[in-house]
């Protein structure tokens, strides 16, 4: 599976280890280089370090036209539904999940048909189903 996340931090770094190692072709994107190194550790995971995170360019680079699963990461609401809806309707990228803290835009843009986790105890368990459903 050929998975692109968009936004480093401890959320995706947490997704890249429980999905490294399973025959996962997994890149990041994100503009914390710390974070970015450590998850470039992880087998089968590439990198690619972002100035402005929305152009279009780094999601061309992550190979977006070829991801099977676009994750949404960063503690941005309004930055991972942007992406999302490009991941979704410009890309066709099958599997799009996007990461939402705020509930009144996870209830709106769930009901537009994206794929919605939001902060739980057991979000890297609602990713993960998310993502198998």
């Amino acid at each position: 599976m050929r998975v692109l996340i968009f936004g480093c931090n401890r959320l995706s770094a947490s997704l890249v280890a429980d999905l490294a190692g399973e025959g996962n072709e997994i890149t990041v994107l994100g503009g914390q280089r710390d974070c970015l190194e450590s998850v470039a550790a992880h087998p089968g995971v590439r990198v690619v370090l972002t100035a402005e995170p929305m152009m279009q360019d780094y999601l061309q680079e992550g190979h977006i036209d070829h991801a099977d699963v676009f994750l949404a990461m960063t503690g941005e609401d309004h930055e991972n539904i942007l992406v999302s809806q490009i991941a979704k309707h410009i890309y066709n990228v099958p599997k799009v999940v996007c990461h939402l803290s705020s509930p009144q835009l996870q209830v709106m843009y769930a009901a537009l048909g994206l794929d919605v986790v939001g902060y739980s105890v057991g979000l890297l368990q609602d990713v993960r189903q998310a993502i198998e459903a």
